[in-house]
């Protein structure tokens, strides 16, 4: 495969390269795990505002260094350790101060444990240990987990409470009727579906316990003129509430219940022609994290569309103009992805960026290779879950 250097530790790979790390020379790829791992670790007084937010950290850490090729040892290994995965590019080429910062990083059952203390007995995960119970939060707890993984990593999780928690937080009467509060007493936005829906395909749940056709129903009254979705009926479309709103469709197999169309055309717009990344909205400036939220959203209409119609799979956006504008414009060389040039790197887009640019190599590329559209988890992690949350019941 021809790869052509652009700039300096950086390679911009055409989609039948298979995994996001080769997109980077090994320098650059270790800046960013050492980047990443630095997330692991006690954070500095400027992170306290995220105190109610230590499961997503986990989660933006632990995913981004798994597209990476870096993960947990697996269970039948006995081990705990972060390490390269066996397809990592330059898996005989780590250098001795890479390998001494994944000794240093805390291991499997540390981060266990840690997701464990932060789980409710009321139901679903909390910001931190003795926190509210978040729909957010108790999604990256369990995305975490199964990204960790490790025997009986999910085990821990109370499936009964969760649906309990779950239930109660859907509203079932007034305007909002088949949405979610966020947590007891909080705002409903669109995200809470999605969250929702994600958590209960992860854990291998049935809907069956919720309202899944007023769910629906409040999504179809979220899609505005312009064919996004807003957090809310009325608002703005909006590129993370647009792909929760579809994902959330997508997971209850309602996709045809909006309109495709308008949707598609709105999507496709938010691909800027100059800088080639996502926006968010109509007329905003490219944020690296869109390379996900949108990108990932025009992938799964534009795969709805093929499935009407019987076409085969296809690029659904301009996957060398996206890799333009994460590789030459976002990555920072002491590791790190931004949203845009003139910001600092965090791990919030180092995360969103990786997810990004693993969509330019779905088509074709094993499952280890790629993040899965609905739950933004690597696909082969996500699918050896599900075969034994099958074989649970068999």
């Amino acid at each position: 495969v021809s790869v052509s250097v652009s700039v300096e530790g950086t390679k911009k790979a055409s989609t039948s390269r298979c995994f996001v790390a080769s997109c980077f020379s090994r320098e650059r790829v270790e800046a960013h795990v050492r980047f990443m791992l630095s997330g692991l670790k006690q954070l500095s007084p400027g992170f306290a505002s995220l105190d109610a937010s230590r499961p997503w950290l986990l989660y933006w850490v632990v995913h981004g260094l798994s597209l990476l090729g870096f993960e947990y040892e697996r269970g039948d290994t006995g081990g705990e350790k972060l390490v390269p995965a066996a397809w990592y590019p330059y898996h005989e080429e780590v250098s001795e101060q890479l390998r001494s910062a994944l000794e240093r990083a805390p291991n499997k059952r540390a981060c266990l444990d840690f997701l464990g203390s932060c789980q409710n007995p009321s139901g679903g995960y909390g910001g931190g240990p003795q926190q509210l119970s978040h729909i957010a939060t108790t999604y990256a707890a369990v995305a975490a987990l199964v990204i960790v993984g490790g025997k009986g990593a999910l085990e821990q999780v109370d499936k009964a409470a969760t649906k309990e928690f779950f239930r109660k937080m859907q509203v079932r009467q007034g305007d909002q009727k088949g949405a979610f509060t966020v947590h007891n007493g909080g705002e409903v936005d669109m995200r809470a579906c999605y969250l929702a829906m994600a958590v209960c395909r992860m854990l291998g749940l049935d809907t069956d316990f919720l309202d899944v056709e007023g769910m629906v129903e409040y999504i179809r009254r979220c899609q505005s003129y312009e064919g996004g979705f807003g957090g809310e009926p009325g608002n703005e479309a909006h590129g993370g509430y647009s792909y929760c709103a579809f994902a959330a469709l997508s997971l209850v197999g309602k996709e045809d219940e909006v309109d495709l169309y308008q949707l598609l055309e709105w999507v496709s717009n938010r691909q800027q022609p100059i800088e080639g990344g996502f926006n968010g909205r109509t007329n905003k400036l490219v944020d690296s994290c869109y390379s996900f939220w949108q990108g990932s959203l025009v992938c799964l209409v534009s795969d709805c569309y093929n499935q009407k119609f019987g076409a085969d799979s296809c690029e659904a956006f301009h996957s060398e103009a996206l890799q333009d504008w994460v590789l030459l414009c976002c990555q920072l060389d002491d590791g790190g992805l931004r949203d845009k040039p003139g910001t600092n790197p965090d791990y919030y887009h180092t995360c969103y960026s990786l997810s990004g640019l693993s969509l330019c190599f779905r088509i074709g590329a094993p499952d280890e290779g790629k993040t899965d559209l609905l739950c933004n988890i690597r696909a082969d992690k996500l699918s050896e879950v599900m075969t034994k949350a099958v074989q649970s019941f068999v």
